[in-house]
């Protein structure tokens, strides 16, 4: 007789299922972005989390890193988890990018990036982010500067002479100055940024997107003007991620919502260049992952039906992903079952023949703690492309 708990567990699970592809699309609007500034004058470093610009504390940043701060929210991600090194000028300082990744291993976020890093900085933060997806099965993702990381995990935003309005810009005193010969730096009418800088502004927006769209033409309001490009589909094509103006009056865009990503296989095809399908692959594996661990693990023996009650409950959650998420088509396929390859390997370990038994037998042979699933989705991209030939 089945005890009181998978009576009720198993509805729960679907439950739990049901709201987070319910939820999927806001939920997606809503990630973690970490940053990490050179901001101390000692050889400390601090810890800051700012949901909105109510929490920037009044002392302890500087002006320019308040600013970077300020740009990443304009994005509206849920967070921003603040992590603060010696400035490079303090003489001995032993604080480094490497203590603050040590400690972010296995905390909660989506994006990182480090707008006050060095082009060594940069190549290190991607480096540890295609171990920590490759080796440790994190979803973690960066956004870097001029660094061709040939990763689907790495954001390579490469435009720089980003032109801002100056806030404090006064064109009657700068007229003024100008007539009595005053020195007028202080007082210019934009604020240019570097790329490695505005990583922190590109990041928010990347953290901020729900997944109904992508970030390609997204219009960055507040840039007046960028740095412009000779072939600019070549760059693209290039896995750079890049900024540019048609002259339409409709402002500064991102151009491609990519990622780093040049190099293709059979297993990774072009379709994971783009940043909403490996934002959506992310997603997908981040709450098959938490709901197993805080609805199944330890609560379950693990026996066949027990395997198919969790598969079955998957299949409810990508029901309701599809559309935005999942591509709804026919010929779609968005499914998980028994990995019965694995199951045979299992089998084999464990001293049995898998070519005296049935595959049923196979697919039911107790396997211990483990839970060896097999699947496969497809997910949807937005519209980007337009090829139309017209009859005449």
């Amino acid at each position: 007789m089945p005890n009181e708990q998978e009576v009720f567990g198993r509805p729960s699970v679907i439950i739990d299922f049901k709201t987070k592809a319910i939820s999927a699309i806001a939920r997606s609007a809503r990630g973690i972005v970490v940053m990490i500034l050179k901001n101390e004058t000692t050889d400390t470093s601090s810890y800051y989390k700012i949901n909105d610009v109510t929490d920037i504390p009044d002392t302890g940043l500087s002006a320019s890193n308040v600013d970077l701060i300020k740009k990443c929210l304009l994005g509206t991600p849920l967070r921003i988890l603040v992590y603060t090194l010696p400035n490079s000028d303090v003489e001995n300082a032993q604080l480094t990018q490497a203590d603050i990744l040590k400690k972010i291993a296995d905390v909660k976020w989506n994006y990182i990036c480090a707008p006050t890093g060095t082009a060594q900085d940069m190549e290190d933060l991607a480096s540890w982010i295609k171990a920590q997806r490759n080796n440790k099965r994190k979803t973690f993702k960066a956004v870097v500067a001029d660094q061709p990381a040939d990763d689907k995990g790495v954001i390579n935003f490469t435009t720089g002479a980003i032109q801002v309005a100056n806030p404090d810009y006064d064109a009657s005193a700068a007229a003024g100055n100008a007539v009595v010969g005053q020195a007028q730096a202080a007082a210019e009418p934009y604020i240019t940024y570097t790329a490695t800088q505005y990583t922190a502004r590109i990041a928010g927006i990347l953290a901020g997107l729900a997944l109904d769209r992508s970030a390609t033409y997204y219009t960055l309001d507040e840039v007046v003007s960028c740095a412009a490009y000779e072939d600019i589909d070549s760059n693209i094509n290039n896995g750079e991620l890049v900024l540019f103006d048609e002259k339409d009056d409709n402002g500064v865009k991102i151009a491609r919502a990519i990622n780093s990503l040049t190099t293709f296989t059979t297993d990774v095809g072009q379709d994971f260049r783009f940043i909403k399908i490996v934002e959506a692959i992310d997603m997908i594996q981040d709450d098959i992952r938490d709901t197993f661990k805080t609805s199944y693990v330890g609560k379950y023996i693990n026996d066949y039906n027990h395997k198919m009650n969790f598969i079955a409950a998957i299949g409810v959650y990508f029901n309701g992903l599809k559309g935005n998420v999942l591509d709804n088509s026919d010929t779609a396929q968005n499914y998980v079952d028994i990995d019965e390859e694995a199951q045979r390997d299992y089998v084999v370990l464990h001293g049995d023949d898998p070519g005296t038994m049935t595959k049923q037998a196979i697919r039911e042979y107790n396997t211990g703690t483990y839970v060896y699933l097999t699947g496969r989705i497809t997910p949807v991209n937005a519209m980007e492309d337009l090829k139309i030939t017209f009859m005449m």
